[in-house]
């Protein structure tokens, strides 16, 4: 009997972590067995501050995964959003990997999520013809440029969607809760003129009404200062009229209604869009979604460095490589 090839992906993300858990089959694509999310704790402003906390959310995450799945795992791939130019790509990966080893896993490689998410969303043509993938997360934005086939250029910039629903609960002296149920609900859309909106006051005690226009501002002015510091990013590796696959949008913040039309706007790209994994199976419509694309393309990636790694030459290897 064949021995079963089953990859599992490890998402560290600045608000959750995802595990997902694949089969990877005859025909080269990963069949996802399981997924496991649950909070970030022990990370805080692109570092560990808490090993133990950070080991039992990896746990907690790795065995929802192996409950769903009904494997057991012994080696993980892991993609995390901090890379260098913010607290030290180093000084974090070392953290990051004695907590996975503090689970009793053996960790394969940690990549940045928005490369493990590029597995999962673009194309041979998006890589070819210049494309820029942007992942919104929580407290972080990431970037990867394609371009002739490669990963030319990837950069961190330490602001994220949380950023917004933080702007949201200051401006309007509110609760952080009350900040992301408005970012959420209103987003960049234009308000209608007579429909305030209400909130509940700091305590959550009190409920007020504030005007449904001051809130898109404050909305508008925090995405809108992303945007720049992404465009700013791309100037640093091309022009962005030299991509002509244009701007993709992953994780949670690609999410915000209204988005796109702000995003064409301001980096000057021929083409926005939202990036939803599709290449692989999923066990169910919740995981179709830009938030998982990181986890899933792990899989892929993971999937792609084991045949690698083995030396194989046949044919799995040929279909492996469609995925890039």
């Amino acid at each position: 009997m064949a021995r079963r090839h089953i990859v599992c992906g490890l998402d560290v993300g600045t608000t959750k972590i995802v595990s997902v858990i694949a089969e990877v089959g005859p025909n080269g694509y990963p069949q996802i067995l399981g997924m496991g999310e649950c909070p970030t704790l022990g990370i805080r402003k692109g570092s560990v501050f808490d090993e133990t906390a950070l080991t039992k959310s990896i746990s907690q995450a790795v065995l929802l995964a192996e409950t769903m799945a009904k494997e057991t795992i012994e080696k993980v791939y892991v993609a995390s959003p901090v890379a260098i130019q913010l607290t030290g790509w180093e000084v974090f990966e070392e953290q990051l990997a004695n907590s996975v080893r503090l689970t009793g896993l053996r960790l394969a490689e940690i990549i940045p999520s928005v490369v493990a998410a590029a597995e999962a969303l673009l194309t041979d043509i998006d890589k070819k013809i210049g494309t820029v993938l942007m992942d919104l997360g929580g407290s972080t934005s990431s970037l990867a440029i394609f371009d002739g086939g490669l990963l030319v250029h990837t950069y961190s910039l330490a602001v994220g969607s949380e950023h917004i629903s933080s702007d949201l609960a200051l401006c309007l002296r509110t609760t952080i809760s009350e900040g992301e149920r408005i970012k959420k609900a209103l987003g960049l859309s234009t308000p209608e003129a007579a429909d305030d909106l209400e909130i509940s006051s700091v305590g959550g005690h009190e409920q007020r009404k504030v005007s449904p226009s001051a809130a898109r501002d404050i909305i508008e002015s925090r995405v809108k200062e992303i945007l720049e510091l992404a465009l700013q990013a791309i100037h640093q590796s091309c022009r962005p009229e030299s991509l002509p696959g244009g701007a993709i949008f992953t994780g949670g913040g690609s999410l915000l209604e209204g988005l796109l039309p702000m995003a064409k706007n301001v980096l000057q790209v021929s083409q926005v869009s939202i990036g939803s994994p599709g290449k692989v199976g999923v066990p169910g419509e919740k995981w179709i979604s830009p938030v998982y694309a990181s986890a899933i393309g792990l899989v892929i990636y993971g999937a792609k460095r084991d045949f690698r790694r083995s030396g194989r030459t046949s044919g799995w290897r040929q279909v492996l490589d469609k995925f890039t």
